[in-house]
């Protein structure tokens, strides 16, 4: 039988405590016996990182790459459900923009909130500028990721994400007015 397991706050997965998984890690089996540690740990945010890696390479030159229920199943288990749909949302309603500076070909994701003047400074591995990712990932450490990093992984796997070529100056605007603000910027589109 299946025994159910409850995910922690962090978004990390575990192993059967019987495996003794270090907080933060899925465990695994080695691939081929008698290579020293019985399992290998491996953090979540790894394992969305090949989920995604999997997703990209599912498309060809004539299929778009494909997201399947199982892909949904393993991120939902990392990210939840609910933060999972809003990201989904996001890409959907076409919401996720990649900046390219056009001399130093420079980038960064910009991601539309909710209202037409929100907008959001995202690097999908490292920052964004809405408050969820400054209290929920980096205060109180509860997510893995904000839901504008979470849909530019998504879109950048899927291939959704449409490129805009901006100034060098503008992209080095955008940064500096990002930074000072501290938080979520509001432009005026």
């Amino acid at each position: 039988g299946s025994r159910s397991r409850s995910r922690p706050a962090s978004g990390a997965m575990y192993a059967p405590s019987a495996w003794a998984a270090t907080p933060g890690t899925v465990e695994r089996t080695p691939r081929a016996p008698g290579l020293g540690a019985a399992f290998v740990p491996l953090s979540a945010t790894a394992v969305a990182d090949a989920i995604f890696d999997e997703i990209r390479l599912s498309g060809t030159e004539t299929r778009p790459p494909e997201l399947t229920d199982r892909h949904l199943e393993v991120l939902a288990s990392i990210f939840d459900e609910k933060h999972l749909g809003n990201a989904l949302e996001l890409v959907q309603s076409g919401k996720v923009k990649r900046l390219v500076a056009h001399r130093s070909r420079r980038w960064c994701f910009q991601v539309r909130g909710r209202t037409v003047n929100e907008t959001y400074l995202c690097y999908p591995d490292a920052f964004c500028s809405c408050r969820a990712f400054q209290w929920d990932v980096i205060s109180r450490g509860e997510k893995v990721a904000c839901k504008h990093q979470l849909a530019v992984k998504l879109a950048t796997a899927v291939n959704v994400v449409c490129d805009s070529e901006v100034t060098d100056l503008l992209m080095a605007q955008l940064l500096e007015a990002y930074a000072r603000g501290g938080g979520e910027k509001k432009q005026n589109k």
